[in-house]
Formats: C-alpha cells, sequence, structure tokens
C-alpha cells in the first residue's frame, strides 16, 4: 500500500498515482484512489471532496478495511478499483451504516497494533539513548 498527502494542489508527493493519495484543496481534501506508479502506471480516480479531516479519516479508513476484505491476495488497488468500479465502491461508502462497520472493523483490527517507535519514545531510557546516538552521529 503506497499513500501520499499532499498539502497543496501542486502535489508534490504526486498523490495522484498512489494506491490511496490526499490532496489539499481550498476548502478541503480530494482523496485519489487506485492509482499506480511504475511500469504499469495509472492515475488514481478521484473518489471524494471532502471538507474536513474528520470525513477524511472515516472514508479513507472505510475505504482501506473494505480493500481489506474484497482484495485478491497481492492485488493492488488499481487492479481492485478496475474490477469493482469506482461506482460500486462509492456505493459501499456512500451508505453511512456500511461505512461505520467497516470503520468499526478496521478499529478492532488495529487495536492490537503495537507502534515500534511509539514503544521506544515512550521508554525514558531507549529514547535517551537513540538521541544521543542521533546527536553525536
Amino acid at each position: 500500500m503506497k499513500m501520499a498527502v499532499s498539502a497543496c494542489p501542486r502535489n508534490c508527493a504526486e498523490s495522484g498515482i498512489k494506491d490511496l493519495g490526499v490532496v489539499g484543496i481550498d476548502g478541503g481534501w480530494e482523496i485519489y484512489v487506485g492509482g499506480n506508479g511504475g511500469t504499469h502506471l495509472r492515475a488514481a480516480d478521484l473518489l471524494y471532496k471532502v471538507k474536513t479531516e474528520e470525513e477524511l479519516m472515516e472514508i479513507t479508513g472505510a475505504y482501506l478495511q473494505y480493500y481489506r476484505e474484497t482484495a485478491n491476495y497481492l492485488e493492488r488497488t488499481s487492479a481492485w478499483v478496475e474490477r469493482l468500479s469506482l461506482d460500486h465502491i462509492r456505493s459501499i461508502l456512500d451508505d453511512q451504516e456500511k461505512r461505520d462497520e467497516l470503520n468499526e472493523r478496521m478499529d478492532k483490527a488495529l487495536s492490537t497494533y503495537k507502534d515500534p517507535w511509539k514503544q521506544i519514545l515512550e521508554d525514558e531510557k531507549t529514547a535517551n539513548t537513540l538521541f544521543k546516538s542521533l546527536v553525536t552521529s
């Protein structure tokens, strides 16, 4: 999964060719999906324009969970979007109840995840050792 966020419409992070890309626009965000770089270049499709960060997180969380549940093993989002169709994906995400259910399942899946960098920073001894090694290198 390759993702990018560009905070402005100049799109310096190349969000338009990522599996999931977000571009900041005046008054909100554009969410792009199904892009692919490399030898099988595919421009991402505009999934939604949203106004708030809350909408952005809700839609992208549900989108990612729907992909997790319906993609074939090792299937890139570009092939997945073409196989299911953007209209079908939107029909799922347009349904608030389905979107809530997808986000609940995503939250459950993420509840067991332990961020190794967060653990390092929360462990004062390890964080101090890491900081000292960065300063001296």
